[in-house]
């Protein structure tokens, strides 16, 4: 993808959007046919505009649904290179107020909403068409077209055969397409029938059904007549082996599409390893060239921004859903070289200021209260939580939504396959439960499986530091850099974190002085505004082991070689973002739902992309992330 910032439609692209409202909305007063052959419908819209195609896909939606007929869920896909603002949205009385509050930034790359309490997933993709459509993963059974190209984007080129073979990868057995503005427009239509479209009759657009008359893949094809019905890999029951961040958050997903859950952990409770940290920085990573992790952060800190609001909100509060803040981070370069870098791509990209802004050295210390290393990034809604809530509040919506069983304090020392079950087993060979599908979520307990033992996974140590909030500076945000701070939390504050090449459980004072050190390193004088403690092994703190891939990114999909196995594994220091979205995208693989994430980002994440040789050993790095 090219390094760019997005450009809002224009002016004359809104009047022109405008002009053709009535039209779409009267051709759209019925949901087509091919919306109630599935459990999970799909439609793809290449023609957005003001969002009056999908308001009115999304009431014939809900008319079906209260009818008892039709898809349980809709997943709405919309790709627009020029986004409108939000106030600029289709006035729909019943919907319009709930999509403007969720109404994306302008940022470019996949947004995923979910809207009507869960059962309308709007996947909303800024970016160019054509290349977008080379990205997407869907399956769609219903396409919004316009037969001049230029109505959504005035750079588009016309329609040719080759944009309409990537529709024709995504079509469905009985996909249907809508043509607006076909009239005097023939390119579309012409080429569509090359890619085996035909044409059909429809008022106020030209209609055209996928039918082939060439051999398509056996996952696409049903019997003549019988709609091809698309169901998860397996049935709706799964076992869920680890009950931190990645395992509770895939119990939630599961759950909200009907599954059961079997959650599995060698702890007493949620959040006894990895996750249970006092506090945890959420916030994305930034590039100049928008890096593979720059775009995968910015998708999951979006997302999982949306999901801590859904499940309760975030606050300090006794009734707070989640225990923490969004009261923003203000990021630090390590060095004056990353910090140049981190200049110089403010100045490039032109970030929304809600999603970062660049903050000068004065501006830093003024805003602190102190001198500071200099100057950095500010993320306004970005902030700090506390794991082992965002995991109860998970579990807690979980059970709400379906059937999760936990089986605590049960470690799990082998998985076996047999007949069509996966079975895991304790110590003693007794088993603990069984499911046709298992997800490990346990970090890098999962390598002590026979099945996952080849996943080039480690675990590092860190050391995280607490500080008594008394006498400590009131800062108003968290500050992230060579480590981390968080604000006070039940008497504390939490800053860190060791990356150790050892593996000690206990605490250590030599790793305390290095929290300290990284402290003053943020904060030249903060010895000037409260007494530091010294770094012995009395000082508060807490030991954990992170699990890093040697790419620093996750593990998600499905295990190699194992029918039935997939993995949320390999979250590092990042836990509290990729939680959420890794869960939804394991959700959607296994239910053959459209994706969150562009191909290339998904083909980055699988667990096999290390290929044969991925069991090699990874050294332990020497900087945080």
């Amino acid at each position: 993808m090219p390094a760019r910032p997005l450009q809002l439609a224009s002016p004359e692209l809104l009047a022109a959007w405008r002009a053709e409202a009535a039209a779409i909305t009267r051709t759209l007063h019925a949901a087509p046919d091919c919306l109630r052959e599935q459990h999970s419908a799909t439609v793809l819209d290449l023609h957005f505009g003001l969002g009056h195609a999908f308001f009115a896909t999304w009431h014939a939606f809900a008319r079906q649904r209260a009818a008892g007929q039709g898809a349980a869920h809709l997943h709405y896909v919309a790709i627009l290179p020029h986004p409108p603002c939000a106030d600029a949205l289709h006035d729909d009385l019943t919907y319009a107020q709930a999509l403007r509050a969720a109404w994306p930034l302008p940022l470019p790359g996949a947004h995923r909403l979910l809207l009507d309490e869960g059962r309308v997933t709007l996947t909303l993709i800024w970016g160019a068409v054509e290349e977008e459509l080379a990205r997407l993963e869907a399956p769609v059974d219903l396409f919004y077209l316009h037969a001049d190209p230029t109505r959504f984007d005035p750079a588009a080129p016309p329609w040719h055969a080759h944009a309409c073979k990537r529709l024709a990868r995504l079509a469905w057995t009985g996909a249907r397409a809508l043509v607006f503005g076909a009239a005097g427009q023939p390119a579309l239509a012409a080429a569509m029938r090359q890619v085996g479209w035909q044409a059909e009759e429809r008022e106020g657009a030209l209609a055209l059904r996928y039918a082939p008359t060439w051999a398509r893949p056996a996952t696409h094809v049903a019997a003549t007549g019988t709609p091809l019905r698309r169901g998860p890999y397996h049935s709706r029951h799964a076992l869920v082996i680890g009950a931190g961040l990645a395992g509770t958050a895939a119990a939630e997903r599961l759950s909200a599409r009907g599954w059961r859950v079997e959650l599995i952990d060698a702890g007493p409770d949620v959040a006894t390893r990895a996750s249970g940290n006092h506090g945890g920085l959420f916030m994305p990573a930034l590039a100049r060239d928008d890096s593979p992790l720059a775009r995968l952060t910015r998708a999951a800190f979006l997302f999982a921004a949306q999901r801590w609001q859904d499940l309760g909100g975030v606050g300090l509060s006794d009734d707070a859903a989640i225990k923490g803040e969004c009261c923003g981070i203000l990021q630090f370069g390590r060095d004056a070289k990353q910090a140049l870098s981190f200049e110089q791509g403010a100045q490039q990209w032109q970030y929304p200021p809600r999603y970062a802004r660049w903050m000068p050295a004065d501006e830093t210390a003024a805003v602190l209260g102190m001198p500071t290393m200099g100057g950095g990034y500010f993320f306004p809604e970005a902030g700090w939580l506390n794991p082992p809530s965002v995991c109860r509040r998970l579990l807690a919506v979980a059970r709400a939504q379906g059937e999760v069983k936990t089986h605590f304090n049960r470690a799990v020392a082998r998985l076996q396959r047999g007949q069509e079950q996966w079975q895991a087993l304790d110590a003693e060979g007794e088993l603990i439960a069984q499911a046709p599908l298992v997800i490990l979520a346990g970090g890098a307990q999962a390598r002590a499986l026979a099945q996952a033992a080849g996943l080039p996974l480690n675990a590092v140590r860190g050391q995280v530091t607490h500080l008594p909030a008394a006498g400590f500076p009131d800062l108003p945000h968290a500050l992230c850099g060579d480590g981390y701070l968080t604000r006070p939390y039940a008497g504390q504050v939490c800053m860190g974190a060791t990356y150790d090449r050892f593996d000690d459980a206990s605490l250590r004072a030599d790793s305390h002085a290095e929290n300290l050190g990284r402290l003053q390193h943020m904060l030249p004088q903060i010895a000037a505004h409260t007494t530091l403690p010294q770094a012995d092994e009395n000082l508060a703190g807490r030991v954990g082991q992170r699990c890093i891939a040697p790419d620093r990114l996750p593990l998600v999909g499905a295990l190699p070689g194992e029918p039935g196995l997939f993995g949320l594994l390999g979250y590092a220091s990042r836990g509290l973002i990729w939680a959420p979205l890794m869960a939804e995208l394991l959700a959607a693989m296994i239910e053959r739902e459209p994706l969150p994430l562009p191909r290339d980002l998904v083909t980055a994440l699988d667990p096999a992309r290390f290929g044969a040789d991925s069991a090699t050993a990874l050294s332990a790095p020497s900087d945080p992330e």
